[in-house]
């Protein structure tokens, strides 16, 4: 599932970058287009690799150490994408005058939205966690 939404958001980001379209004529306007588009594409596949590791960390919850700990847990699903979207926001901060803000902007937005989801993906993982881990417990109590 968390896969599925990294990816769903990934694609949402490329169309959102696809309506680019070269603001000169000439030359020199048609290679910085082109260099603008390698941007675009080298930035979003950044992105996809980010999407693609972080929903991957999910699966240290398999580990009962991590499950059973609910920090440890939350980290699982949200910690590496809140790291690197803080990573990323000092840099931007850093360099605020060297960048294309357009396109940074449409980044950070969606950087933004992923550690959101995956923090209501987590809060659903938890609360059935929890139900499933009670059920057993009072099944185990009475020798079942």
């Amino acid at each position: 599932m968390d896969l599925l939404i990294g990816f769903i958001l990934y694609f949402a980001y490329r169309i959102t970058i696809m309506n680019i379209t070269a603001t000169g004529e000439g030359l020199l306007a048609n290679i910085l287009y082109i260099l603008d588009i390698i941007l675009n594409l080298g930035l979003s596949l950044i992105y996809l690799v980010a999407v693609v590791i972080c929903s991957f960390t999910v699966f240290l919850n398999f580990i009962s150490k991590i499950r059973d700990s609910s920090i440890l847990s939350w980290f699982s699903f949200s910690g590496l994408p809140i790291l690197l979207l803080t990573a990323f926001i000092i840099s931007l901060w850093a360099d605020a005058y060297d960048f294309s803000g357009n396109i940074m902007t449409k980044i950070l937005i969606f950087s933004i939205l992923y550690p959101c989801i995956t923090t209501v993906l987590y809060r659903q993982f938890r609360k059935k966690y929890i139900a499933l881990n009670s059920t057993i417990k009072t099944g185990a109590a009475a020798g079942y």
